[in-house]
């Protein structure tokens, strides 16, 4: 049975386009990499059309989730006024849309918009927010963000959580093949955890769930290669993820999507040539 992940109106079969790349479009003017790049709806919009032919997916994020933000520094009505207009424009020129957001009420209206994944970092677990995505159909991505011990084995504890809120969504009635899992690295572990996380993808991809990588131009990136800005940690950055795809993600979140999509064309050639030799 191929592994497939069903989005809003959208099907992919991971076992012949894997690894899909996803392009980070923050609107925002605080996320720690790009913050205040493409605030305005015209500016990210052409960001996004940048993109086209690179990115399977686009990213829309109206609020910061960098670790230590405030829970509630963005209001609804200002976040919806951030992503709605961008959400809509690119559905109706075509583009598979993911919306990172933790807000029921975004995630509704980002739906209705025309956006084909919902991607919350807080793991559905706001009011109501596991019960408007399940009605959605929009494909799910759900990210772990505890709060580990810094002696935790980060890999079981994630998979434990990732495994209760899929649990979670099956008893609310959602189909399987809507559900990815992120383990979340960046947010609530070590440096260890988070380096543990990304070399152990094997062991979230054996679910039988996509499994999204999401390490782009992170502080983990900067601690293992020694470079402090994040807009300078692209190589690293293309490189880690390349990694980890080859270890099994199946879905890359990434600012620099065309370094990132020519390095998945040569993985992909790779494989075919591999399969051909058959090794």
């Amino acid at each position: 049975m191929p592994l497939i992940w069903r989005t809003r109106t959208r099907t992919y079969d991971l076992d012949a386009t894997a690894p899909l790349v996803m392009g980070i479009l923050n609107v925002t003017p605080d996320s720690f990499s790009d913050g205040g790049d493409h605030n305005a709806p015209e500016a990210a919009i052409a960001w996004a059309e940048g993109m086209k032919g690179l990115a399977d997916i686009v990213d829309v994020g109206g609020e910061s989730t960098r670790p230590g933000f405030g829970e509630t520094a963005v209001t609804l009505e200002m976040e919806l006024e951030r992503v709605l207009p961008v959400v809509t424009e690119l559905a109706r020129r075509g583009v598979s849309v993911s919306v990172d957001t933790s807000k029921a009420g975004v995630m509704r209206a980002a739906a209705e918009a025309g956006a084909e994944i919902l991607n919350d970092i807080r793991g559905f677990e706001l009011p109501g927010a596991l019960e408007t995505a399940a009605e959605t159909e929009c494909g799910l991505v759900i990210m772990d963000r505890t709060q580990l011990d810094p002696e935790a084995d980060a890999v079981d504890a994630v998979r434990r959580y990732l495994e209760g809120r899929t649990e979670a969504f099956l008893k609310a009635g959602v189909d399987a093949s809507r559900i990815c899992w992120d383990p979340g690295v960046g947010f609530g572990k070590t440096y260890e955890q988070n380096l543990d996380l990304w070399a152990a993808i094997e062991r979230f991809a054996d679910s039988g769930f996509p499994v999204m990588t999401a390490i782009s131009r992170k502080s983990m990136i900067g601690l293992s290669t020694g470079i402090e800005k994040p807009k300078d940690r692209v190589d690293a950055s293309v490189a880690g993820a390349l990694l980890a795809a080859s270890a099994g993600s199946h879905v890359l979140r990434v600012h620099d999507v065309r370094a990132t999509a020519d390095a998945c064309a040569m993985l992909r050639v790779w494989r075919r040539t591999r399969a051909r030799l058959g090794l």
